[in-house]
Order: structure tokens, then C-alpha cells, then sequence
């Protein structure tokens, strides 16, 4: 999943309001939770828009010990996200697949976030809190 990410020194975790890059420019909303990735084809019948969130690392919390795991994010590669738009404001939801057998042993949690090269031209820092689902201009 992604229990928390990580832009510079701010962390960020669900709840919080997050500043996403999408294929119209900078949105930002509400973290409400997950979506996975198996499923992209309903979410995107479902009117849910793809977006990308800049971090520089992010954390999963071990199921067994219930500490965070922390992993550093490529340079050019970004959270992949997904803006839930059935209800209004539209809700942010990351991405997730299954955990590789590595994964597992590292992380000791089942799914982990999609992490992709950037498709979308970045935004400021996610942790910077504008009006909800405002377009940044």
C-alpha cells in the first residue's frame, strides 16, 4: 500500500491534503485511502482520472512489527494515484499491486505502491496545502 510518503522533510499520510500532477495540470485533494492496480479498467469506468504524486521515498508498515519500512523513490519516478472523482470533492487514492516475494521478506506487507516514471509535468511539493481540488495555476 503506502502507509506514508515522504517530500523533502514532510511527511505525508492518508487524511492529509496532497497536491497531485494530472494530465490537465496540478490538482490537489484529500489522501482517502487505495486502489488497485488490477482494477485500473473500473476505476477508469468509474470516471476516475490517472495522477502522480512527487516523493522522494515512502513507508509501509511491517505487519509484524508493526514498524515503517522505508524506500527511497527514483529520480524521475513518482507515486502512481488515481483522483476518485464519484464524489465531490473528488477523493485521492494510491495505487497498489502485489508485493513481489522480496517485497514480502523486506517490507512484511502484502501490496506495495505503483511507483512509475513521470508521465506528467511535476508539481510543487505535495505537502503544501492550497484550497481543496483547486487547478494551481
Amino acid at each position: 500500500m503506502c502507509s506514508v510518503f515522504k517530500e523533502g522533510n514532510n511527511i505525508l499520510k492518508p487524511g492529509r491534503v496532497v497536491i497531485a500532477s494530472t494530465a490537465r495540470g496540478p490538482a490537489s485533494a484529500i489522501w482517502a485511502g487505495f486502489a488497485r492496480s488490477e482494477i485500473l479498467a473500473w476505476w477508469i469506468n468509474q470516471g476516475a482520472e490517472e495522477v502522480e504524486l512527487t516523493a522522494t521515498s515512502f513507508a509501509e508498515r511491517s505487519e509484524n512489527t508493526g514498524q515503517l519500512v522505508w524506500e527511497d523513490i527514483p529520480e524521475y519516478h513518482v507515486i502512481s494515484a488515481l483522483l476518485d472523482n464519484r464524489k465531490s470533492p473528488p477523493l485521492l487514492k494510491i495505487m497498489t499491486r502485489p508485493a513481489s516475494d522480496e517485497e514480502v521478506a523486506r517490507f512484511q506487507h502484502p501490496r506495495m505502491p505503483v511507483i512509475q516514471r513521470r508521465k506528467f509535468e511535476a508539481v510543487r511539493p505535495a505537502h503544501e496545502e492550497p484550497d481543496l481540488f483547486s487547478i494551481v495555476e
